[in-house]
């Protein structure tokens, strides 16, 4: 028996269901069937996670899951579908839900220890509806998951001797209007050839003994790729694919052929004082050999000059132009302080999980502030601060598009030659529904920086609300080559261009296809299908949709895709209310 256990990390989920025994006791029949019908839907969610129930115990299950990242997403994605009006109707059952990361004893197929028993107590404290968890699996799932916590500080649990940090999920990521900071899901990459030109710059490690020092090489990396991304005879992938393939720890060749490329950037930075030593190497991903290498050891404030020596050895190495680029390329400093640049550094590590919790927003203003208190004159800080205020506002519920505007205008006075300025204002711009203007700034944007994936997707997105989805689709391609793991919030437009263009089919698929499909792309496949003359997809699209969004708020979703021509707003927004009415109507014949 003894040799049977053993000690494993595991994610363990505990739910239960609330109010079971007045249900049990008000109609035992009639809670045995719905019970059934929950743990059909939560064994199913299981699958579609990668879980193993460990165990059913009366109304309540316990499963352990392969990551906090997917059990917190199959935890927030199993309340979602229980809310969702058709299952709140047959089912009418609440689970609370309960998740910890902690080292258990596995015995055969159960589990055991205080883990376990910290997830129940967990699951003991949540709302019903809810979802708890504790702080490793915080920590753990904060960049991944795509949703929202609130941090509810220290509970003492019910026979657990310490204190437990507890985090509630709170919904989706919002989708503010300047970035979308979260890390997204891989996707399978399309086959392709290995671009001679290409190159995939692999997140530089942090080799300074302090952790905290992550942003630094982080920030070091994201230049790397911004100012590479200048060259117009190079292929550069983009920041989010980089930083995908990382957390997979793959061998240079591995990274390369699945990127398309045939070079990669490889280093680390290691900070002490005010010094900064880096190492850097050129893989050729196809012959596996090392092309270049270089260390550098220079004061902080030489960092830029750093940069450039390795830009112009990169580019010579893989494009062999760069004297014809030299003048075309050229770059100003950003800001001459680089206590500046540290602090805009600092705001950006805390700004891309400004989505996830209210308190990173608040500290990803407070360091861009002093950025600029630094160096008032720092455009790219100010852009970057009217985003991180409009992520802090979405947590208030204040929505103040004019004050941003102008912070973003202010940036632009300071930095008119800077892509992320232009790509910031593109964005205001777009939600203003000023669609000249927005198509100016993402044009201004990709002509400084043509090969940022992220700048090319949502200027095909400008296109699309212009009404020229062909050339939306266009530049969502460019963005799929740039970027093989491009983000569900980039293909979207792909979606939405063919729906603009009336390919009801080709956008049904396109969202089909998605591995997680967003509130947005089911939106657009349930408005698609409308026209398709099928009903066996039209409610599937429809369920599906009010499994993403249980409330489906039409309205809200109609008052941001906006087009330039009313006929197309008109358009969407009788599509978008036949779905609704399918939604809460329940009846196929009240939309066909």
């Amino acid at each position: 028996m003894k040799a049977e256990m053993e000690r494993r990390l595991s994610t363990v989920l505990a739910t239960d269901v609330v109010g079971y025994s007045a249900l049990m006791q008000r109609s035992e029949e009639d809670t045995i069937v719905r019970l059934k019908r929950l743990r059909k839907i939560v064994r199913q969610q299981a699958e579609r996670h990668g879980a193993r129930i460990i165990s059913w115990a009366g109304d309540g299950a316990l499963a352990e899951f392969t990551s906090p990242v997917s059990a917190v997403r199959g935890a927030f994605e199993l309340q979602r579908e229980l809310a969702a009006p058709h299952n709140a109707q047959q089912i009418g059952l609440q689970l609370r839900i309960g998740i910890h990361l902690a080292d258990v004893i596995a015995d055969g197929e159960d589990l055991l220890g205080d883990g376990v028993n910290i997830a129940s107590r967990i699951e003991a404290e949540a709302e019903p509806g809810g979802v708890l968890v504790s702080q490793t699996v915080f920590e753990q799932a904060k960049r991944g998951a795509q949703v929202r916590f609130k941090k509810l500080g220290p509970r003492q649990l019910k026979n657990i001797d310490d204190p437990v940090e507890l985090y509630s999920v709170e919904g989706d990521l919002g989708i503010h209007s300047c970035m979308l900071a979260q890390e997204t899901t891989l996707t399978q990459p399309t086959a392709q050839s290995q671009r001679d030109n290409g190159v995939v710059v692999v997140p530089f490690q942090n080799r300074s003994a302090d952790a905290e020092q992550d942003y630094f090489a982080d920030g070091f990396t994201e230049d790397l790729i911004t100012e590479l991304s200048r060259f117009k005879e190079l292929f550069v992938i983009s920041r989010n694919a980089s930083f995908s393939l990382a957390k997979r720890d793959a061998p240079s060749e591995q990274v390369c052929k699945e990127t398309g490329v045939r070079y990669s950037i490889e280093g680390g930075v290691r900070v002490f004082g005010a010094r900064v030593r880096i190492s850097a190497s050129l893989i050729d991903g196809i012959n596996k050999e090392q092309v270049w290498s270089e260390k550098y050891d220079c004061d902080v404030n030489d960092l830029f000059d750093v940069q450039d020596d390795m830009l112009a050895k990169i580019a010579a190495a893989v494009a062999g132009r760069v004297e014809r680029q030299a003048e075309e390329t050229a770059r100003a400093k950003p800001t001459e302080d680089m206590a500046a640049y540290d602090c805009l550094k600092r705001g950006l590590h805390h700004h891309r999980m400004g989505g996830v919790t209210r308190d990173n927003a608040e500290e990803a203003m407070a360091w861009l502030e002093k950025a600029l208190e630094k160096d008032p004159n720092f455009g790219r800080a100010q852009a970057w601060l009217a985003c991180a205020v409009a992520t802090r506002d979405e947590w208030l519920g204040v929505n103040d598009v004019d004050h941003y505007w102008s912070m973003g205008r202010r940036a632009l006075e300071l930095d008119s030659d800077d892509a992320e300025v232009h790509r910031i204002m593109g964005s205001l711009a777009l939600y203003k529904e000023d669609f000249d203007s927005a198509l100016y700034h993402f044009t201004r944007a990709l002509e400084i920086t043509p090969n940022h994936a992220y700048i090319v997707a949502h200027a095909g997105n400008v296109h699309n609300y212009m009404g020229d989805g062909e050339t939306g689709l266009e530049f969502q391609r460019r963005a799929q080559e740039l970027d093989p793991f491009l983000p569900e919030y980039c293909r979207e437009v792909g979606v939405i261009a063919h729906y603009v263009l009336g390919n009801w089919e080709a956008c049904y698929s396109a969202a089909t296809a998605f591995p997680r499909i967003t509130r947005r792309a089911a939106a657009y496949r349930a408005a698609a299908a409308l026209h398709l003359d099928d009903d066996v997809r039209l409610k599937r699209a429809t369920r599906r949709l009010a499994t993403v969004d249980p409330e489906f708020d039409a309205d809200g979703l109609l008052s941001v895709e906006r087009f330039q021509e009313d006929w197309r707003n008109e358009k969407l927004k009788d599509d978008i209310y036949r779905v609704r009415a399918l939604i809460h109507g329940n009846d196929l014949r009240a939309v066909v």
